[in-house]
């Protein structure tokens, strides 16, 4: 996956989606993590560009720790799937009962069929194939924080 792909498209992105929606801007706190720091930096532009407090790691250990030292509430886990030192889907499972009211998001340069196939995530779990445009990680990131009933 190029990170030059999602830079095209944050530069090239309208502020209006072609339907003319435009997705409602956030005030959650997300905990990115991201081994790639190319992505990690154009993600975090998206990400704070639309509004969200961000807390950043590199890999599952470095996440792990901004978690257990944060006191706020982290509403949304945005995790790449295949990082060195701990995986997303174990990064998760660590986390969730740590942080109940967590939702988490999976990213991945592997198709989520092939992600199921070898057991590597959770069905159920919310996910994003790599590469995905600004538009497809806002809108799923503000399908899983509207659910209702969530704790702010």
């Amino acid at each position: 996956w190029s990170a030059a792909c999602i830079g095209r498209e944050l530069a090239e992105t309208p502020p209006r989606e072609a339907t003319g929606l435009r997705t409602r801007k956030g005030t959650e706190t997300l905990l990115l993590v991201e081994d790639s720091d190319v992505v990690r930096r154009l993600l975090r532009e998206l990400l704070t560009r639309s509004g969200y407090k961000l807390l950043e790691a590199r890999h599952g250990e470095e996440a792990l720790k901004l978690s257990r030292e944060y006191p706020g509430t982290i509403h949304l886990l945005v995790t790449d799937m295949v990082m060195p030192h701990l995986n997303g889907r174990d990064l998760a499972r660590t986390l969730l009962p740590e942080r109940p009211g967590m939702k988490i998001l999976y990213m991945s340069g592997y198709t989520e069929e092939a992600i199921l196939k070898h057991g590597v995530f959770d069905p159920g779990s919310a996910f994003l194939e790599k590469p995905f445009s600004p538009g497809a990680l806002a809108r799923k990131i503000r399908e899983l924080l509207d659910v209702q009933g969530d704790p702010e």
